[in-house]
């Protein structure tokens, strides 16, 4: 009952640092522009509102660096072909409440037709802990993985038509990609990954409700 109370306190506490929503904030810094033969639409994410400024600096920096580089990546590449060539961001939030932010921010470009690539930056935030959450730290011990591993296939098994085509059994991988929406644990697996690239990300929704007795207590309010 201590630790339980003791837990609880922990928590209270770190809720009323978030805020009372448990919500943080998102602002983009625009960095589009159009020439004869480059269009560029690159509005780079900055989050706001988490209760460690160092966090929230360091998560920053990794958007501003990581599109930075991929943006003059593309830009030489670009310099190569007369062609018209397109570079887009795309953030999506997918959930931000509860003191838990999921969001993907997706970088597609194209140079000429035969060149295109596509890259994500998939950050899932424990607001009220300011700290990056791995699929693995959402769940307690390692009986997840063979339960999720089940699930993944029960799911490509009942929707055969959107899954056609896969070049091979879907699996839990290490570092795995994810977020959250909608109380679904959605898996991502990149371009090339599992299937040919105009496929896109295939994703793989799972809903928690089903996983819930295998989450961490303070993740369990995320099935609801």
């Amino acid at each position: 009952m201590y630790n339980f109370i003791k837990r609880m306190s922990v928590i209270l506490c770190l809720f009323l640092l978030a805020g009372c929503s448990g919500k943080v904030q998102m602002e983009f810094v625009d960095k589009s522009y159009a020439t004869e033969t480059v269009i560029v639409d690159a509005k780079i994410p900055q989050i706001s509102g988490l209760s460690s400024e160092d966090f929230q600096n360091a998560v920053n920096s990794e958007y501003e660096k990581t599109i930075t580089s991929c943006l003059n990546e593309f830009e030489k590449q670009a310099e190569k072909t007369g062609d018209v060539s397109t570079f887009t961001i795309t953030t999506t939030e997918h959930s931000n409440d509860d003191g838990f932010l999921s969001v993907v921010t997706q970088m597609d470009s194209c140079v000429r037709s035969a060149h295109k690539n596509s890259r994500r930056i998939t950050n899932n935030i424990d607001v009220y802990r300011s700290e990056k959450v791995s699929l693995s730290q959402l769940f307690d011990g390692d009986s997840y993985i063979d339960m999720i591993n089940s699930r993944i296939q029960e799911e490509v098994e009942k929707n055969d038509e959107r899954y056609a085509g896969l070049w091979e059994k879907p699996r839990l991988m290490e570092n795995q990609d994810y977020y959250i929406s909608d109380g679904c644990l959605v898996l991502c697996y990149e371009p090339y990954k599992l299937s040919y690239f105009e496929r896109g990300f295939v994703e793989i929704p799972l809903s928690l409700s089903d996983m819930s007795g295998y989450l961490k207590e303070e993740y369990r309010h995320l099935a609801n």
